[in-house]
């Protein structure tokens, strides 16, 4: 094998590793994004206030975060297939021409704590992201040189199945987790986590020794075992035994306005079950569900299950609130960032057990009452409902990956079926059409 043919083979091989790596980064950032589309929204709004573009609307941003998640989605997985790609390889350059410079001046300046890159997925320092973006340009680069040597996992003429498919995923995505909560859950109070481990912290430990001299002689003593009076006293130190831990929900306050007093604690010490009503913005929370509310309340009332609302808006708009849906539960205060990372609605219920997230819900997708009565723990975690069918990553992996194989065998035996045909034929020409793939 000669020289050039070996570079050849290197130089291709190096093409879709690359291809690979940025394709896998891709989609993984777009569906992190798209199960969370709020989420994205208020990352976004982190840079509109630091950069100084509050003029945009909640709604524009929710439209850009929906648009960012989609477009590295679909160009991710364009990559993996090997479709489109001189305009996915300049599309992927582009773009990273574009996030490098700009998460350079993040790392440099600061004006957010993270770019938000992977969602609530993994968060990066400033300075991470652009190391990483700074890697991925220079697998853009290689790609978009190499365009000519993919392997394509579809011809030309299956590619639109493809397309097709990936669209429809991502809509059903993004629309799922925007009309429900997110299909997956990646923040701190996803179903299953214990919160009273994440909420509470450790001290560091030290062990404090006492350092006394005698006829030249240096020697370290515990407080419970001092030398006598023939030894020096010199000085004190201390020695790291353990190292402490901070919470990972560090700002888990649910304040009793009239009372002046924080009810976190006991609401998460409660051992059963507790209901919390999560309402960020009374003012621009969805009322058409509020009779499904009330009659959860009454529900918990009459099985002796604790029932808290708790809201970032103020004394006036909770009385607004209450004038509006006949709400007779207690309702208590917390920040509006705390509600809006508790539950991706307005409102939604979370549900704990033991202090343990049992279940959440937005308030369309709350079971009936009828339907708690005759579940096992008379609760809503055993009620199942349409959207909870869609929830879980492996469900979502599953779906991405079958109907992509299906797709690629689908197009594997078109294609010898019509390599077959066309060698009975005799029309060579015919053949290379159908087999080049994207040029």
């Amino acid at each position: 094998m000669g020289l050039q043919v070996k570079r050849g083979i290197l130089y291709t091989l190096l093409t879709n590793i690359s291809r690979f790596v940025l394709a896998l980064v891709l989609m993984v950032s777009g569906f992190v994004k798209a199960v969370d589309p709020m989420g994205a929204m208020y990352k976004l709004q982190e840079y509109a206030s630091a950069f100084s573009a509050d003029i945009l609307s909640d709604d524009w941003l929710l439209f850009f975060a929906i648009l960012q998640a989609a477009l590295e989605f679909l160009a991710g997985l364009f990559l993996l297939m090997g479709i489109y790609r001189k305009p996915m390889a300049a599309f992927v350059l582009l773009m990273f021409m574009f996030f490098t410079p700009f998460t350079l001046y993040i790392a440099i300046a600061g004006p957010v704590d993270d770019c938000g890159c992977f969602g609530e997925a993994v968060t990066l320092t400033n300075t991470e992201t652009f190391l990483k973006n700074l890697f991925l340009l220079l697998l853009a680069v290689v790609v978009f040189l190499g365009r000519r040597r993919f392997v394509c996992h579809v011809s030309s003429r299956s590619r639109w199945m493809v397309v097709i498919f990936a669209i429809f995923y991502t809509a059903m995505l993004e629309g799922m987790s925007l009309s429900n909560l997110p299909v997956v859950d990646f923040r701190p109070y996803a179903v299953g986590n214990d919160l009273r481990d994440m909420v509470y912290s450790s001290y560091d430990t030290y062990d404090v020794f006492m350092v006394y001299e005698k006829d030249g002689e240096r020697r370290d003593f515990t407080s419970d075992e001092l030398p006598d009076s023939s030894w020096s006293f010199v000085e004190s130190r201390s020695a790291l035994v353990s190292k402490g831990e901070k919470p990972i929900i560090g700002d888990f306050s649910i304040l009793d306005w009239y009372n002046d007093y924080d009810i976190a604690g006991d609401v998460l010490a409660d051992s059963g079950y507790v209901c919390i009503l999560a309402i960020e913005d009374v003012d621009e929370a969805s009322v058409s569900r509020v009779d499904k509310i009330n009659d959860l309340y009454d529900y918990c009332l009459e099985i002796s299950v604790p029932f808290y609302a708790v809201t970032s808006s103020g004394e006036e708009e909770i009385e607004l609130w209450r004038r509006r849906t006949g709400a007779e539960y207690p309702v208590y205060w917390a920040d509006a960032s705390l509600l809006r990372t508790m539950v991706r609605a307005n409102p939604g219920l979370l549900l704990l057990k033991d202090g343990v997230v049992a279940g959440k819900w937005s308030a369309s997708d709350i079971p009936d009452v009828e339907l708690m009565r005759d579940s096992s723990t008379r609760m809503p975690d055993k009620v199942p409902t349409f959207a909870s069918s869609f929830r879980g990553w492996r469900f979502w992996m599953l779906f991405l990956l079958a109907p992509l194989a299906f797709i690629v065998l689908v197009d594997f035996v078109s294609g010898r079926g019509g390599k077959t045909v066309l060698k009975a034929e005799d029309k060579p020409e015919e053949h290379d059409k159908n087999v080049n793939d994207n040029k």
